[in-house]
């Protein structure tokens, strides 16, 4: 009997045991909704901290293509900073956020932390199957709007005019000096920016005229310098910036882009700049189309 007792003792001590490491290893019910409510917050604060950030990059490129054109950007840099000031408190916000959660985590203990890691990725892996879904939406309805511009191009205006380079007569005689031919190149210039032409707008054999004059100058070949700024300047005089011209444009980016090489973020800009070209495109808004497609040639390198 002595024996037994002892035996009962023992399985009783160990059942004790065994009970006491298996609620050390449970981890606190409270702790873990404490966490799981800290990561959904601190999810919705990065969240809103990227939508700011986004608003803050389009601000930039506004104030670029404003700035580009001599404009005031006052009410686009006072829009700016309420956005600075609004993500450094998202910052100050974030970090306090997190603050909080390694102290929840530190008292959850071991399986809270296994628990907390497991949210996380889980939390991760919905942003980013979101984000991707968002895009492809994007992407496809980018991909309806150019198939509905060629059918509107195809039963409206057809096929785009071709660019007509200004033919100048040769100059008679060798009778110019630098005082003729700056003021063409700078009239040349002058337009290029006021309708907001790229070199590559310009026709492939008119693109290299401005060096072929200033070489020309160095030369003393002042009629040859004279003929090569005529011919920039009239072909800039006459290229306007309408449907045929943003048509041209458009196609030139969409064949850009298929050959460069974009990360994730580029080509998030590219798509929502390109359906905003559609879009301005649509309402006939030619230069404000035109100004869009520049801002996004300059981001495909």
């Amino acid at each position: 009997m002595r024996i037994a007792g002892i035996l009962i003792a023992g399985l009783l001590a160990s059942a004790g045991c065994k009970d006491k490491s298996n609620a050390a290893a449970s981890p606190d019910p409270a702790a873990l909704k404490a966490q799981q409510e800290l990561l959904s917050k601190r999810d919705e604060l990065m969240a809103q901290q990227k939508k700011l950030e986004g608003q803050r990059d389009k601000l930039d490129e506004e104030i670029a293509a404003v700035s580009a054109t001599g404009g005031d950007v006052s009410e686009l840099a006072k829009k700016k900073a309420a956005i600075e000031t609004a993500l450094q408190g998202q910052s100050t916000d974030l970090t306090s956020l997190t603050s909080k959660l390694d102290q929840v985590v530190a008292q959850g203990g071991a399986s809270a932390n296994i628990a907390t890691r497991e949210a996380t990725m889980a939390s991760r892996e919905k942003t980013v199957a979101g984000r991707e879904k968002e895009l492809g939406d994007r992407e496809r309805q980018l991909a309806q709007r150019e198939a509905g511009l060629a059918q509107r191009e195809k039963e409206t205006c057809g096929a785009a005019a071709p660019m007509i380079i200004q033919q100048v007569a040769a100059p008679k005689g060798d009778k110019y000096t630098r005082k003729e031919i700056e003021p063409l190149l700078g009239r040349a210039r002058a337009n290029m920016q006021k309708k907001g032409l790229l070199a590559g707008d310009l026709p492939a054999q008119v693109q290299g005229l401005e060096g072929e004059a200033t070489r020309a100058m160095g030369d003393g070949d002042w009629g040859k310098a004279y003929l090569a700024a005529a011919q920039l300047s009239a072909t800039v005089d006459a290229i306007k910036v309408d449907r045929g011209f943003i048509s041209a444009k458009y196609a030139r980016l969409q064949s850009r882009v298929k050959s460069a090489k974009v990360d994730e973020s580029v080509r998030k800009q590219l798509t929502e700049g390109m359906g905003d070209v559609l879009q301005k495109y649509g309402d006939g808004d030619f230069a404000a189309a035109n100004k869009k497609l520049n801002q996004l040639f300059s981001a495909v390198r």
